[in-house]
Formats: C-alpha cells, sequence, structure tokens
C-alpha cells in the first residue's frame, strides 16, 4: 500500500469519526452544549474540547437504555435530566445549570443522534 493510499484511508475514516448533527434541533443543541458548559465534565463526539473525565463520555447516547440509571433515554426524560438533575437524582454531581426547557430538547436530540 502506498502511502498516498494510507493517507487517503486515514483522511476517511477520520471524517466519518466526528458526529454531524442531521436536524436542526441536533444542531441547536450542538451550540447549546457548548453555551451550557458541558464540555467541563463530559466527553463528547462532535464537540470541540470535550474531553473532560468529570461525568461519564456522552458517545453512543442514543443507545443506550437507561439516563443516570434511572430514566428510560428517550427525549423527554434526557431534558429533564439536563433540566432539573438534583430534582430527579439529589445529591448527584451534575449540577442545575438554569438549561432552558427548549435548549434542554435541542440537547437531548443531539445526544440522541449519538449511535
Amino acid at each position: 500500500m502506498t502511502r498516498a493510499t494510507i493517507l487517503l484511508l486515514i483522511t476517511i475514516f477520520a471524517s466519518g469519526c466526528a458526529h454531524r448533527p442531521e436536524s436542526e434541533e441536533a444542531k441547536r443543541g450542538r451550540d447549546h452544549i457548548q453555551y451550557y458548559g458541558c464540555t467541563s465534565c463530559h466527553t463528547i463526539p462532535g464537540i470541540d474540547g470535550a474531553h473532560a473525565t468529570v461525568g461519564p463520555p456522552l458517545d453512543r447516547m442514543g443507545t443506550r437504555t437507561y439516563i443516570a440509571g434511572i430514566l428510560p433515554n428517550d427525549v423527554a426524560s434526557m431534558s429533564l435530566w439536563i433540566q432539573h438533575p438534583q430534582r430527579i437524582h439529589p445529591g448527584n454531581a451534575m449540577p442545575e445549570l438554569g438549561v432552558t426547557s427548549a435548549d434542554a430538547n435541542d440537547i437531548a436530540r443531539y445526544l440522541e443522534e449519538l449511535h
């Protein structure tokens, strides 16, 4: 295999690794993730600088069965968790960040697309 072929394969593989949100909600969610500072605690595919290890990594979030081990993994539950993690599970490490309902829904749509 030539060096050019290897570089081409690496480029093709790497371009497929980054998450590109499809829905408009998910595109907004990507921006909200940056705005609310989710990158301070989580590793999140497709988000620049999201390599933190305080909270769990959010890769493949769309394939998981539960959120925080207690809520079913659907957009409504994820949105609720993002808005009120302390109400749902008092004392957990995720802070209440004042995320609006609309912004939480967009973030949940972004996470839903991670497979």
